[in-house]
């Protein structure tokens, strides 16, 4: 968990790109489609590179001059999609950053805490099980609220279908939901990990946790 890198697939991209390609394909709509096709992976590309800046909004505009009618309206919506996909990520890190998480694991810190009975720790796990269950929710949300908006999107009917199961099938298949089933796993670890410090008797000798038995040893190194 002190490691929370921002993952956002190009998996999507290519989904909602190439979806079109066997009905439109007969119908000499190439250009528009490979336009399509490169607004939609240079606009990713900006939004990728926005959403390293933690803690900067992402400012990418969904227009382009490329397109037009119904292909300008799927991209903004996929692009859209993509924006707030990332921002709810930057701010759920930043909100982790802010409860000291990358540091749950300092000696030091874990140290000082000891002598007052571990309360710093205990709130601290307490605040960001908070944080992951209103992360977890808002993905749900999201999820429900995106599906709901492209069955009613302003397109050809067809098009409707196509983008609400693409949308289901990259839903189900995204990089992130595996990192974030990753992250509460971790923090699963985490909470059995301050068990075994809260439980057992320790020191910190040379920046290492040395306990004074060795069950407790091994089931932090195991954790650990």
């Amino acid at each position: 968990m002190s490691r929370i890198p921002l993952i956002l697939t190009l998996a999507t991209v290519l989904i909602f790109g190439g979806l079109f390609y066997q009905y439109y394909v007969q119908k000499q709509d190439e250009q528009k489609l490979q336009a399509y096709q490169e607004v939609l992976l240079d606009k990713t590309e900006q939004i990728l590179t926005g959403a390293r800046h933690v803690d900067t909004p992402i400012q990418v505009d969904t227009s382009d001059a490329r397109l037009s009618g119904d292909y300008q309206i799927m991209a903004s919506f996929v692009l859209n999609q993509m924006i707030e996909t990332a921002e709810a990520r930057n701010r759920y890190i930043r909100d982790l950053k802010a409860l000291d998480w990358d540091h749950f694991l300092d000696i030091e810190r874990l140290s000082r805490d000891k002598k007052q009975q571990y309360v710093e720790t205990e709130k601290m796990l307490k605040d960001v099980h908070a944080v992951v269950d209103a992360y977890a929710e808002q993905t749900k949300e999201m999820e429900k609220r995106s599906l709901d908006q492209a069955k009613h999107l302003a397109v050809s009917g067809r098009y409707r279908q196509q983008l609400a199961k693409s949308l289901r099938d990259s839903q189900k298949n995204d990089d992130a939901h595996a990192l974030f089933e990753l992250e509460q796993q971790s923090l699963a670890k985490a909470d059995q990990i301050f068990l075994v410090l809260k439980n057992n008797q320790w020191e910190k000798k040379n920046n290492t946790f040395m306990f004074y038995e060795d069950a407790p040893l091994q089931q932090f190194n195991a954790l650990y």
